[in-house]
């Protein structure tokens, strides 16, 4: 199911990218075989605005071409539509693709990147599946947000994620909460300015550790909601707005140990069997766990922690719509799966994302969505009581 990730030196290729990035406003990005440039590391992107429409849906599917006519793709442009702003995991992974995959799929069609952030990838997957045509030619690009939503039954949403047809997963190494340099001390002391949490909408996996770590071991915390993605999260931090965040991305952690801005708590780990393990990246943050000792709780509370986990394994999912022919995911599927193997791609990921992480194809990756959204209606009220609590669910 998953494969095991090499890295080798890359070639890096030329990209025109074209962003315009606002809540609920798509920006448009286009991509050629080569190294994306709008990422975490590599800040000087060139930047032009353009605002673009989602197609209405056809009235008919593509029937892709035979092996001995022209291809399916060729001369055609895919839309990748990303849930969340540029610069984070998300997006960073979506441009990665849109920069590798075109050399896999015969015809070699253009990718585009979409930036469409808000209310924790909602809008964008509303819009995604009111009107993305199911012809190979329209993706979505989630980070674990869309799933919590779905978790959360919220009245604003109008998908389905178990009804999407996905392409496949990279599922980075577990988060890492950053405490600012000389902060973690005021965690326990309840007289002390409370240390202020960064959200999205209070749906990302690693906000377990910081509730949990309030309802259980006393933290003195506060959050704030609404940020667009990871990447506004980071600039906060950075300017010591926020002073608390959670990120898998290796290069972040490292960036902000190197210029002293940040202390590393502890990780949500991998949980193996009913025991979590640390990262391998990281083996001297302790995980969530191990810090609760005594004060671990059971039954419900627990099982809800758990369930939180579990969108972990459905990191940055690539999916098309509903009712997208065989023939065309089989080409899409086929050609994630090539590009998985890519040494280059995978040298990408691994300067630009994280160092650990896992990849799945096709119905691994629907079967792992499923699995996700099968949470029990017990921890997942118990889930949503605590968001209510500490005033981080959305409505």
């Amino acid at each position: 199911m998953y494969n095991k990730m090499c890295g080798l030196s890359c070639l890096i290729l030329s990209i025109v990218v074209l962003v315009s990035c606002a809540s609920g406003t798509p920006a448009t990005v286009t991509a050629t075989p080569g190294v994306p440039t709008a990422q975490p590391a590599n800040p000087a992107a060139t930047v032009v605005a353009k605002a673009t429409t989602v197609p209405s849906a056809p009235t008919s599917t593509p029937k892709p071409s035979g092996a001995t006519a022209t291809p399916y793709y060729q001369g055609k442009t895919i839309e990748i539509m990303v849930d969340s702003t540029a610069g984070g995991g998300t997006d960073t992974i979506a441009r990665l693709t849109a920069a590798y995959l075109p050399k896999y799929i015969p015809g070699t069609p253009k990718i585009i990147i979409r930036n469409f952030a808000g209310a924790g990838g909602v809008i964008a997957n509303n819009s995604f599946t009111e009107k993305a045509r199911p012809d190979g030619l329209y993706l979505i690009q989630n980070a674990t947000s869309p799933l919590f939503m779905q978790l959360g039954k919220r009245d604003m949403i109008k998908y389905d994620l178990t009804k999407y047809r996905h392409v496949g997963n990279v599922a980075r190494a577990e988060s890492v909460i950053l405490v600012r340099k000389g902060l973690i001390g005021r965690l326990t002391d309840s007289k002390a300015q409370p240390l202020v949490v960064g959200t999205r909408e209070g749906g990302e996996t690693w906000q377990a550790i910081p509730m949990w770590g309030k309802e259980f071991l006393g933290w003195n915390l506060r959050w704030i909601a609404g940020f667009g993605g990871t990447s506004e999260m980071e600039l906060s931090f950075r300017r010591g707005e926020l002073d608390m965040i959670g990120t898998s991305n290796a290069y972040v952690i490292r960036r902000f140990q190197e210029e002293g801005i940040a202390d590393m708590l502890a990780t949500v780990g991998s949980l193996k069997g009913d025991k979590f393990t640390g990262r391998p990246d990281f083996p001297e943050v302790p995980t969530f766990d191990s810090m609760l000792g005594a004060k671990k709780p059971t039954g419900v509370p627990w099982q809800a922690y758990i369930a939180w986990m579990g969108p972990n394994l459905v990191d940055k999912s690539l999916a098309a719509p509903q009712r997208t022919p065989d023939n065309v995911m089989s080409i899409l599927t086929d050609s994630f799966a090539k590009m998985s193997k890519d040494a280059q791609f995978n040298d990408m990921v691994k300067k630009t994302v994280t160092d650990v992480y896992d990849i799945s194809v096709g119905k691994e990756t629907d079967d792992l969505v499923k699995l996700v959204l099968s949470t029990s209606p017990e921890a997942l009220a118990y889930a949503q009581d605590l968001q209510r609590k500490f005033g981080i669910a959305a409505q």
